[in-house]
């Protein structure tokens, strides 16, 4: 169990780098996004723009949140199984 544990908060830890990572770089690149806000900017009191910037905008608040939690909920969990998986095998 204490392998398991361990090799658990591994890939925990790297999952969620990872997963910072890529949400991170699909935000950077979300070109509906901004498309939209060159659009509003250049027509701010146009009801297409403001459509089309209000359904693009979830999304890429979604990609932002995701980037930035993904790697500390990754650690802290991460952590959490490697501490156990080492207080395991400390009792075996």
């Amino acid at each position: 169990m204490a392998v398991y544990m361990r090799c658990l908060g591994t890939v925990l830890i790297v999952l969620g780098i990872a997963g910072s990572f890529l949400a991170y770089q699909s935000a950077s690149n979300d070109e509906a996004y901004f498309k939209a806000v060159r659009g509003l900017e250049k027509y701010p009191n146009n009801v297409l723009f403001q459509t089309e910037f209000k359904m693009a905008e979830p999304r890429h608040m979604l990609l932002l949140g995701a980037s930035a939690s993904s790697a500390p909920i990754g650690l802290v969990l991460g952590s959490i199984c490697l501490g156990i998986g080492g207080l395991l095998r400390r009792k075996d």
